[in-house]
């Protein structure tokens, strides 16, 4: 019995050790996580630096991933300084028609999904 009550004061009194190195590693996890998307993000955005503005320009409207619509998004708005006039006004247009525009997609807006009837 007596080794018993030891066993478990022992792991009682190791618990939050364990507990703490337990979290420890979620945010070591975590840590290394962030790290490989911010990698892949670097990655993503040098590919656009690599490439000519009037060739970005066009791929506007044509990115299927938020992430890289936002990254192609920035380096165009880094860029708009050292723009031509005419490269500026694409830019300041709308992307082109093979956009899905915000909130029509396939149900056709708000209630617009719908049979008809009640």
């Amino acid at each position: 019995m007596k080794v018993l009550c030891t066993l478990l004061t022992a792991s009682a009194l190791l618990s939050p050790f364990a507990f703490a190195e337990s979290a420890t590693s979620v945010a070591v996890q975590a840590t290394h996580q962030a790290m490989e998307q911010e990698k892949v993000q670097n990655k993503v955005q040098n590919r656009f630096q690599n490439v000519k503005t009037d060739e970005l320009l066009e791929k506007r409207g044509t990115m299927t991933q938020q992430q890289e619509r936002e990254q192609l998004h920035n380096e165009l708005k880094l860029r708009e300084k050292t723009m031509t006039q005419e490269q500026k006004r694409k830019f300041d247009q709308r992307p082109p028609e093979n956009r899905v525009k915000k909130g029509m997609g396939p149900g056709g807006g708000m209630g617009g999904g719908g049979k008809g009837g009640r």
